[in-house]
């Protein structure tokens, strides 16, 4: 009759192991977004401080690296502030006007840390398993 017992104890010891998991990937998620916001932020600002001429002498301090608040991801948002000085003309830096090219600040930025942080994010996840 032992023969046909259920036994639940490797389901319950896999639910306690993901469950680890997905608390250490909340933990770890965080400080690593952080890290590569204001790394994008630093990069951004450095390639607008280049490009943005005497015109824009102002602007490359607008750019902002600022957490968005929410429980179920680690979400960072970096550009122009708009309510710091000249934060406001970030798009005709960043896209170019009928007064000056595109500067590509932050586009050029992305791809300088990209893969940084998708290395970052690969050996995280490693780490879980």
């Amino acid at each position: 009759m032992a023969d046909d017992m259920l036994d639940a104890s490797e389901l319950l010891a896999l639910a306690a192991y993901i469950e680890d998991g997905v608390q250490r990937a909340a933990e770890g998620a965080y400080p690593l977004v952080k890290e590569h916001a204001l790394k994008l932020r630093d990069q951004w600002r450095d390639n607008a401080k280049r490009s943005a001429g005497r015109h824009g002498k102002h602007y490359h301090r607008s750019i902002t690296a600022e957490q968005i608040p929410r429980t179920d991801a680690a979400e960072w948002e970096v550009g122009p502030n708009r309510a710091l000085k000249q934060g406001s003309m970030g798009r005709g830096f960043e896209y170019g006007s009928a007064h000056q090219p595109p500067h590509l600040d932050g586009a050029r930025a992305t791809v300088a840390i990209a893969p940084d942080f998708n290395k970052a994010v690969d050996e995280f996840m490693r780490s879980l398993l």
